[in-house]
This record gives structure tokens, sequence and C-alpha cells, in this order.
């Protein structure tokens, strides 16, 4: 038995991993009602995004810790050579985002150049403890939940089994997935666009993960940054220059990883 939930562990952790969340969101689809989520809505919609973490908790019992999730998560580091890819994980997505709609906006794409979303810009100078406050406090939960089982455990794996590329583009396309039933529930209907900006995100993330010595505190500062993103600051429909942006970054990053000798292994 533990030998074969380690044989096939990169399967299993997928499957038990959109059970458990889909399943919890399904659970959510039928109790929202609309407007602002009750207190269950939020019950179902945490275990939901718990799913990786919670599969990875499964793989470690199953497999007499074999899979030990408390090795997973002691790539949380704080210090070491690699930090220095701390700033680029918390910077990166919302300077190209600026830049996209400003861009936009030079273009006569959007008829003013706005920074802020409707709600947050009403806010004045008290919008910047506030995106602080939002972002220190995000980390313990979609980073924490997400980022030990996609970058932690499936992202090394998949590399290491069909390539840097292709191991990427799994992930990133399981990734934009797995979030599509929640998505769906708060109105949000997939598109290529969307598809695109996440898979694009993905890679962002994979590559910080790798060139900071494999470290997850690099990876859930990216992807807190990610979710500040959507709540402060403003992105117009569909900003071609914004995925072109992000593209760029990311063959920057995967051309720096490519550099002949450089190590992915912890500083």
């Amino acid at each position: 038995m533990e030998n074969s939930v380690v044989k096939h562990k990169i399967l299993l952790f997928y499957v038990f991993t959109f059970t458990i969340s889909w399943l919890s969101w399904f659970l959510m689809s039928r109790v929202y009602q609309g407007g602002d989520p009750t207190p269950l809505v939020y019950v179902f919609s945490t275990l939901g995004g718990l799913g990786p973490l919670l599969s990875l908790l499964i793989l470690d019992r199953l497999s007499g810790k074999a899979i030990s999730i408390n090795q997973n998560l002691s790539q949380i580091r704080f210090r070491g050579a690699g930090r220095i890819w701390f700033l680029p994980a918390i910077f990166i997505l919302p300077v190209i985002t600026i830049l996209a709609d400003l861009g936009y906006f030079l273009a006569g794409r959007e008829p003013v150049f706005r920074l802020l979303k409707s709600g947050p810009d009403t806010l004045g100078w008290a919008v910047l403890p506030a995106i602080l406050i939002q972002f220190v406090t995000s980390l313990v939960t979609s980073p924490l939940f997400e980022e030990p089982g996609w970058r932690g455990f499936a992202l090394g794996n998949l590399q290491a089994k069909f390539g840097r590329e292709i191991g990427s583009l799994i992930v990133g396309v399981l990734w934009w997935t797995w979030h599509i039933p929640m998505n769906l529930t708060f109105g949000l209907q997939p598109s290529i666009y969307s598809a695109l900006s996440m898979i694009l995100l993905s890679f962002l993330i994979d590559s910080l993960f790798n060139l900071s010595g494999r470290n997850l505190f690099t990876a859930m500062l990216a992807h807190a940054s990610a979710g500040t993103v959507i709540i402060y600051l403003y992105q117009g429909n569909d900003n071609l220059l914004y995925l072109f942006l992000l593209l760029g970054i990311v063959i920057l990053l995967r051309v720096r990883e490519a550099v002949p000798g450089r190590k992915n292994s912890p500083a």
C-alpha cells in the first residue's frame, strides 16, 4: 500500500485535492444565494482552499511518512541567499499591472488612468496600511493552503519527469482548472484570457520558487501579491499588454533559470 502510494503520488495528490476542493465548493454553491457571503459559505470556501494541504496530509498518512508534510513545510524559509527573490516576488505583478493599465490609457483604450479599483480608491492614503495589512494576513490563507502542494510538492516531481516547461504547464493548467467551480459560484466565467493570465502567473511563481532555491516562502509572497492586486489595483478588461508584459518577465526568469551551473537547491 505505502509503495503504491509513493509510486502514484502525483496522481493521488491531484485526485485528493480536486475531490476535497470541488466537493466543498459544490456545497458552497448550494448555500450561496448571491450578495454578501454567509459564514457557512466562507466555511466551505476555506475548506476547498485547504484541498492541496489536506491532500498532502492524507499522502503523509497513507505513505507512512515516506511523503512527509513536515519536510514539505520545511521549505518555507525566511533566511538564506534565496531571500534576494522576496522583493521581486512581491512587486513584479503590481508593477506589471500598473504599467499595462498605463499603456492602455496612453493608447486610448481607457478613458482615464486608474490606479485603484472602485472602493479602495475612496480610502485616500489609508489605502497603504490597508494593503500592507491585507497582504501580510493573506500569507496564512491561500498561499499557505496551496503553495506547499502546487510548488512544494507537485512542481518538482512534474518537472523531474516531464522537463521544466511541460512540468510548469501541467501545474499551471491544473491550477486554473482547480479554481473553476469556485469562480463560477461567484459569477466569474472561464475565458481564454483568464486561462492564459493564470497559467503565465503560475509560470512566474514556478520560476521565482526555483530561483530562490526552492523556497516556498517566495512562492507564498508571489501568490499573496497576486491576491492583493486583484483586491486593490484596477485591471482593465482583457488587457493584452498585461499578458505580453507577464510573458516577457516569465521568459527573462526562464533564461535566468537556464544559466549553466545554477542550482535550485536551498542556499
